[in-house]
């Protein structure tokens, strides 16, 4: 059995929609789910309270009651998955990062706690995201959309940066899903970036750069298509900007598929700009793949 899908619960009384997000992954897997909750112990400063008394116990019981009763549920509703529970003490992030070296995917919420709608990805979840060893799923969107897609942004410029790992990852969860994927490379054409690009930048040139974009584009892909035969892949080589574009085709696909650096040295993933962007504005769930 691969490693345990972890799901970082933070909010309980909204927490369904990620809850069924990380279920699925867990069912895809055939792996056991592991419910998570960070407490962060401190001291009291209403009066009344003892001197050198904190709740740390208090806020542990209470994380493990809410587990439990959670599990139950999930339980009663998927009988077959095996579920447990984990309630750690100290910051989120952190905390649910170390709890997932052993996991086979991480699953955290894609808004913070604001309560406001539309509201960017929350400080937990990208601090998890930047902490975390294995991929992450950052939930977005609605849980009912369905398009049988799945999108992996790649990256085959002139110095190419997408590493296997994403590839991999790409591949096989669009042969979990039973999905059809579809692989892009934008090239960042200097008429979007520059309000003067196109006067420098010929209509030829620009038909060269997209040529050679899709030769490396195809050449990327081309082992992964060999070693899963089944899986429908559809590339494709846009211009224009790639963090607009990425998010512009979330709206079309089940998931996404994005890679970020392992920290050189240190502990966690590095994210790009155009990760941050599509991370705060995806309309599906993404997945971010550490590249080593």
């Amino acid at each position: 059995m691969t490693g345990p899908v972890v799901v970082g619960v933070d909010d309980f009384e909204h927490s369904d929609h990620l809850i069924a997000a990380a279920v699925r992954e867990a069912e895809l897997r055939g792996t056991a789910l592991w419910l998570a909750h960070a407490y962060h112990g401190y001291a009291p400063v209403t009066q009344g309270f003892p001197p050198g008394f904190t709740p740390e116990q208090l806020l542990h019981d209470a994380a493990e009651e809410q587990l439990t009763v959670t599990a139950a549920k999930v339980q009663a509703e998927h009988p077959d998955l095996h579920v447990e529970t984990a309630a750690v003490s100290g910051p989120a992030a952190p905390a649910l990062a170390q709890l997932a070296n052993l996991a086979s995917l991480l699953v955290v919420g894609g808004r913070g706690r604001g309560g406001l709608s539309g509201q960017l990805l929350g400080s937990v979840s990208l601090g998890t995201v930047s902490r975390s060893h294995c991929p992450v799923l950052v939930t977005r969107g609605s849980c009912e959309k369905t398009t049988q897609r799945v999108m992996l942004g790649l990256d085959v410029g002139q110095d190419p940066r997408t590493g296997p790992e994403v590839l991999e990852f790409a591949f096989k969860e669009t042969a979990r899903r039973n999905a059809h994927l579809y692989a892009f490379y934008v090239w960042e054409d200097p008429a979007d970036l520059y309000a003067y690009g196109a006067k420098f930048f010929t209509r030829a040139q620009h038909d060269v750069a997209l040529e050679r974009g899709r030769e490396k584009l195809e050449t990327a892909l081309a082992p992964w298509k060999q070693m899963f035969p089944k899986v429908q892949v559809t590339p494709d080589v846009l211009a224009g900007l790639p963090a607009k574009l990425l998010v512009e085709a979330t709206d079309r696909a089940d998931l996404v598929v994005i890679g970020g650096r392992a920290h050189e040295g240190k502990d966690g993933t590095r994210i790009g700009a155009i990760a941050h962007t599509v991370l705060h504005h995806a309309d599906c769930p993404v997945a971010i793949v550490p590249e080593h």
